[in-house]
């Protein structure tokens, strides 16, 4: 049967005017007094606030008055304390007294590093000791300079040699002497600069005549032409601190709430003064907070009218509303499968609606109550019996859910419930409605299975488990294993928060997100507290819960404690070296590219030679202690200047920060360095050598500043200088080095060295006596490499030992060639570098070379140095010997360059010397090197050896050198190094 049709709402009627507009005057009337009540509270915050900016100043300059009469008072102690020592010098020793007092004051300055210089001066300022003098302290050492009860003279500021702003310091010591110090203008600014003004905010120190000695505002290179002067009454003339209310500074214009007075005993003045625009900020803002309230208010208000006026309306509409109610409440009925049911007056006929029929899956219009209850399930039946009386004599309403057997549907539940109701007549009715709950039951049936589950898990869990409201963070549930491990009671844990457990979470108002929002279960790691006290490392495991519509979380938490801290432990051995303690350079790389990233920095690179020779000779514990020493001095440079780290087994690296002067900072590490370290029982001194490097103008990365440091320390070790700061010359030095090193195992591989040689010669008869092999290298380009750039490569890298062997055997070649061309007595001399004669069997690789080409006795002569015989003197007679037997003539080579010890050298057995080079030039003309030849020459004839001179390139050396002795010669001017065909073709084409 269609619905009946529901006629149309009739128009509302016009609002209530006089009801809105009382609404509307009490409005206003409330605004009146918003806006009264909002400026009481702006005009007592606008007060408060400048009570405190004043307050706030008075602090800061008492602060900064007791500060600097802290520090001239120490200042004045110490020129006190030196100027009686100064006048007992000059009393009992006046001629050495200035050295003296000089040597103690240079010591004064190193210590203090805010004191530019001491001096001690004459009443014309003219230095008694080292130090600079001061015309001008007849000038400003008058009383009217110096504060009461104070024996200190304040000058005005005047530039050092290096541009720095000093303050000049005078002590009176009698007897028309003066100690003057000048303090660093630094040392002044350090005093304010860490400050809390603000922003804009200043604090500043001036002397008597107005000059700014420091200013809290200024950047570090503030007045570096000439320091601020303030004219004369910027401050009232008191000695205590006074408060100046809003004072515009005459030095920037800028108006701030300001206090000042001057410094007793002395005559500096302080001043201290905060911003009148950063104060009264916050004023602002509320200013702003109390406008926007007045506009919610407005706004607020009109909106309250318009829904006034449109809750009448709707008033009106919902009246038209209810007619057409009842028709869809029996719509909602029916589509919602809700009947309706009643009990004849008579009590034994039930009666139900169409929509109860379709439940019951019943034709009838009805049954009578002894049928229907025939269907009730046996387990329900008689507590419906019971249920039914008690409501039909009225003691109670019937509301009772229950089985109905039906044959077709079988076994289903109902939820019933019914009344008495009058109906204008004297007998008893009863009606109500019935439900069809049996997929309601159901569902409920399995939810309280899962419930069963999930409770049983819950509490048999060995890890401890909780569940909290996501919303509030309270507990709701926890298991045994909570209680156990926490030590809260199950009651306990029911009225805590889940902040009263991590105290991460107890700065927060509310305290949920043990993990996001949504339904993650990544775990998370978190620092839990027990009841008493202790902590413990967590991963807890969350997932999001609806119990009872409230949006819940599980959370599982296993203990990794002893996980945690081994890995904590594992992160500080990686970043820290085992043996110090100290940061490792990677570490420390990571740490500056993570925090001085943009920031300017400086990195030395300290190399401590002999560190590691202390631990393998006078044990490990001797070690251990120098290093433990070491690292106790750098480490106090370091919390003054910057970081540190170590490097096994000998460096460590230094990383300064930017705002220090690197100059002084490096001499500073030189000086605590150069002092020798204590072992257990004593001192040593190490070799030190300091590469410097500096962010960003030497790289980009902390790791790259880092290496350049290292390169300049090399190149420091290379040049014997203490300290080398890293250039680009040095980068491509070591490049050119490294990459020469890298190509020289290929070069001999590839056949690249090449011997040349050059003819020795008889003095007068200029005839060959014998060749001399030199070593060249030929680039695959066929550019030629000085032997300059690689010998000494060589011997670095070791492979001096297989290319002098090699070298050994291409001169046996080269003396066969000789002998196949007639030349069979004209021997070949090779030269032998220390390596190669300490570290292999000489005498067997010439006899190995000899025999495999064929060269007979006495066809290989060798060439050593002085250095390379000095070395192991005894090791190199021995060897020495050994090349004798084999009949290998020996020549002295570079003989007068090497101080050579005279003993060892008369029981050496050489053949000959060679005179070096440098004292050939100019031999005909220059009498000094003329004279050491002659004295050679004579040495090497009175030893019984032969005297060869080397680099002849002129006829009137030669022809010296002939007229003095001397037996052989070599140079340009008889031949120059050549290829073995080369000096071949010139030996056939000499006259015979």
């Amino acid at each position: 049967m269609p619905p009946p049709a529901v006629a149309p709402p009739s128009p509302p009627a016009p609002p209530d005017m006089p009801h809105l507009r009382r609404v509307t005057w009490a409005g206003i009337v409330l605004g009146v007094l918003l806006c009264v009540g909002l400026a009481l509270v702006l005009a007592h915050d606008w007060h408060a606030r400048s009570e405190a900016a004043q307050r706030q100043a008075m602090a800061l300059a008492t602060g900064t008055q007791r500060l600097m009469a802290l520090e001239l008072r120490n200042l004045e102690r110490a020129m006190r304390g030196i100027a009686g020592d100064a006048h007992e010098l000059f009393s009992r020793v006046p001629e050495q007294a200035p050295d003296l007092l000089s040597e103690s004051m240079r010591g004064v300055v190193s210590r203090h590093a805010e004191i530019e210089s001491i001096v001690v001066v004459d009443d014309h300022g003219r230095a008694l000791t080292d130090g600079r003098s001061d015309r001008t302290l007849a000038d400003w050492a008058v009383p009217a300079r110096r504060g009461g009860g104070s024996d200190l003279y304040i000058g005005a500021p005047e530039r050092g040699p290096d541009g720095e702003w000093l303050l000049r310091l005078a002590v009176d010591m009698g007897d028309d002497r003066w100690v003057l110090t000048r303090l660093r203008r630094s040392e002044l600014q350090r005093l304010i600069a860490d400050l809390d003004v603000g922003r804009r905010g200043v604090v500043s120190m001036s002397d008597a005549e107005g000059w700014v000695l420091a200013r809290s505002a200024d950047p570090p290179n503030a007045h570096a032409n000439t320091p601020s002067r303030m004219p004369p009454g910027s401050f009232p003339p008191t000695s205590r601190i006074l408060p100046m209310g809003e004072h515009v500074s005459v030095l920037d214009g800028t108006r701030r709430i300001a206090a000042a007075g001057t410094l007793p005993p002395y005559p500096i003045r302080v001043y201290a003064g905060l911003d009148k625009r950063e104060v009264l900020a916050p004023w602002w803002t509320l200013f702003a907070l109390s406008v926007g309230v007045l506009a919610c208010y407005v706004a607020g208000f009109v909106y309250l009218l318009r829904s006034l006026r449109r809750a009448a309306r709707r008033q009106m509409r919902l009246q038209a509303d209810l007619r057409a109610g009842d028709e869809e409440l029996r719509l909602a009925h029916q589509a919602g499968g809700i009947g309706t049911w009643s009990i004849a007056p008579d009590g034994r006929q039930l009666l139900w609606s169409t929509q109860a029929a379709e439940i019951f899956l019943s034709q009838l219009p009805g049954l009578t109550v002894e049928e229907f209850l025939e269907r009730v399930h046996t387990q329900d039946r008689r507590r419906l019996i019971r249920a039914l009386a008690r409501a039909w004599r009225g003691e109670e309403p019937l509301d009772m859910t229950f089985r109905l057997q039906l044959p077709e549907l079988g076994e289903r539940w109902v939820s019933v419930r019914g009344a008495l109701v009058p109906d204008g007549h004297p007998s008893r009715r009863m009606t109500g409605t019935v439900v069809d709950i049996s997929e309601r039951v159901e569902i409920q049936s399995l939810a309280l299975d899962a419930q069963r589950q999930f409770r049983l898990i819950f509490e048999l869990s060995p890890l401890p488990c909780w569940l909290f409201d996501a919303e509030t963070g309270m507990f709701l549930e926890v298991n045994p294993a909570a209680v156990r491990e926490y030590g809260y009671t199950r009651e306990e844990f029911l009225r805590m928060h889940l902040a009263d457990i991590e105290p991460a979470l107890q700065d927060r108002q509310h305290a949920p997100a043990l993990s996001p929002a949504d339904d993650s279960v990544a775990p998370l790691l978190h620092v839990h507290r027990r009841r008493n006290g202790s902590l413990m490392d967590v991963r807890v495991h969350t997932s999001q819960l609806e119990i009872a519509g409230i949006r819940a979380r599980l959370a599982l938490a296993e203990n990794v404690s002893d996980h945690m801290a081994y890995q904590r432990e594992l992160a500080y051995r990686a970043s820290h070296d085992a043996a110090t303690g100290l940061l490792t350079v990677r570490a420390l790389a990571e740490w500056l590219d993570r925090e001085q990233g943009q920031g300017r920095y400086h990195v030395a690179h300290v190399e401590l030679r002999g560190l590691q020779l202390i631990g393998d000779t006078l044990g490990r514990e001797t070690g251990e202690a120098v290093l433990r020493n070491l690292k106790q001095r750098l480490k106090s440079l370091a919390d003054r200047y910057g970081w540190l780290a170590f490097q096994p087994a000998e460096d460590f690296v230094f990383a300064i920060a930017g705002q220090h002067a690197l100059d002084m900072v490096v001499e500073v590490l030189v000086a605590s360095l150069s002092e020798p370290v204590q072992g257990r029982d004593s001192f040593h001194q190490l070799d030190l050598r300091i590469g410097v490097a500096s962010h960003p103008d030497d790289g980009g990365r902390a790791e790259e500043v880092i290496a350049k440091a290292a390169q300049a320390a090399h190149a420091a070790r290379e040049e014997s200088e203490p300290v080398v700061r890293f250039h680009a010359g040095i980068e491509a030095r070591l490049s050119e080095r490294l990459r020469l090193a890298g190509r020289l195992h290929q070069a001999i591989d590839r056949h690249e060295f090449v011997l040349h040689f050059q003819p020795i010669t008889h003095c007068r008869s200029r005839q060959p006596v014998a060749l001399e092999a030199l070593l060249r290298w030929q680039a695959p380009d066929g550019s030629w490499i000085l032997p300059g750039e690689f010998i000494q490569l060589c011997e670095d890298t070791g492979l001096i030992l297989p290319l002098g062997r090699w070298a050994l055997r291409e001169a046996a070649r080269a003396q066969r060639r000789l002998a196949e061309h007639g030349w069979r007595d004209l021997p070949i001399a090779v030269n032998v570098s220390a390596l190669q004669f300490h570290h292999s069997d000489l005498a067997a690789d010439v006899a190995a070379a000899c025999e495999e080409h064929g060269v007979a006795r006495g066809g290989l002569h060798v060439e050593l140095t002085e250095s390379s015989l000095m070395r192991q003197p005894l090791r190199a007679l021995k060897a020495m010997h050994g090349l004798h037997a084999q009949g290998v003539c020996i020549s002295l080579d570079d003989f007068g360059t090497g101080f050579s010890s005279m003993s060892y050298l008369q029981h050496m057995p050489l053949d000959s010397l060679k005179i070096d080079r440098s004292f050939v030039v100019d031999v005909e003309r220059e009498e000094r090197n003329a004279s050491i030849c002659r004295a050679l020459i004579t040495l090497g004839h009175n030893l019984g050896l032969k005297v060869i001179a080397e680099g002849v390139e002129h006829e009137a050396q030669l022809q010296w050198l002939a007229t003095h002795g001397c037996d052989q010669v070599q140079g340009w001017l008889l031949g120059r190094p050549a290829p073995l065909e080369q000096v071949l073709a010139m030996m056939r084409r000499a006259p015979g």
